[in-house]
């Protein structure tokens, strides 16, 4: 004898419920055959069929997959994948970052979110409307909103990079960045940068430092005051400005006491620089933002003159 459901006799919002699983289950793929059929994430899949992750998003409520297609894997150094295929548990690890469980995250509007991965670290999603853009962690999402059955796809054009350090812990472990992080730290303004968790800091790498007139570093140096406001013009608090997001003649607002702006410029080679100096290494993740290396020191105009004024002529 078949089973008789006697719709009439059910809640309607079982019913809505019900009819509405029924229409997903038939209408949307499962997430590997979603990933087969758009034809370009042969190594994720096999990423995925090598671990452990498939059955976890099966078996979640709801889930968001961020796959980076085969041409983002293929921007990976052989070494760097080699590495990825000889370490079963690295590979684990990044497979799982490109997972959301209990949560199917629809790309609409203009959004600005922290995501968790399924191994509990943040993914930051980034809306640029200026340039059309939405990112993953500073990463171009190319492939947007692909229904899948419980859950929604999205395709990467780079593999996601995990996050293991907020910005100035990232600076401290860096001998090149330890200039900036040692000035910082003796300022008194390691909790000042360490409280937001959604910023930009531009940190000048040593080459930088030693570009700068010894006499205005010695000024800064007997001038606490000045030097607060030089290293607070390197930091864009409550927003994560990948380059990704960055146009020409963009400005930014700097913590500085006077919020003087950054402004972004963009060289006929690509290059990018924040007012007088160049970007020498871009998007780098961390727990609490991003962080853009640069060629100089950046100096609030304010200070620029308070150092001329002592003879000190900047180049």
């Amino acid at each position: 004898m078949g089973v008789c459901f006697r719709m009439e006799m059910m809640p309607s919002s079982f019913v809505l419920s019900f009819l509405l699983g029924l229409v997903t289950s038939q209408t949307h793929p499962d997430i590997m055959l979603a990933l087969r059929t758009a034809g370009q994430f042969s190594t994720f899949i096999s990423f995925l069929e090598r671990t452990n992750i498939v059955p976890f998003i099966a078996s979640s409520p709801h889930f968001t997959v961020f796959a980076p297609t085969d041409h983002a894997f293929a921007k990976l150094t052989p070494a760097a994948l080699q590495a990825l295929n000889n370490d079963q548990a690295k590979m684990a690890d990044l497979m799982a970052y490109h997972v959301v469980l209990n949560q199917a995250f629809h790309l609409r509007g203009s959004q600005d979110v922290t995501l968790t991965s399924s191994n509990h670290h943040q993914i930051r999603i980034n809306t640029y409307n200026i340039v059309h853009t939405v990112t993953a962690n500073g990463v171009n999402i190319t492939i947007r909103n692909v229904l899948c059955n419980h859950g929604v796809l999205h395709g990467l054009d780079s593999v996601l990079v995990i996050p293991t350090a907020n910005t100035l812990q990232i600076g401290i472990n860096r001998p090149d960045l330890s200039v900036f992080t040692n000035l910082v730290v003796g300022a008194g303004l390691l909790p000042f940068f360490t409280t937001d968790h959604n910023q930009t800091l531009f940190i000048p790498n040593n080459a930088a430092f030693q570009k700068l007139e010894p006499r205005a570093m010695q000024y800064l140096e007997s001038h606490p005051a000045d030097m607060k406001e030089t290293l607070k013009f390197h930091l864009v608090r409550a927003t994560t400005i990948f380059t990704l997001g960055m146009r020409h003649s963009m400005t930014l607002p700097s913590v500085d006491l006077h919020h003087d702006a950054l402004m972004v410029l963009e060289g006929t080679d690509g290059s990018l620089g924040i007012n007088q100096a160049k970007l020498v290494e871009r998007d780098i993740i961390a727990t609490d933002g991003v962080i853009h290396v640069l060629d100089s020191v950046l100096i609030p105009t304010r200070v620029v003159v308070n150092i001329n004024d002592q003879g000190i002529v900047l180049g």
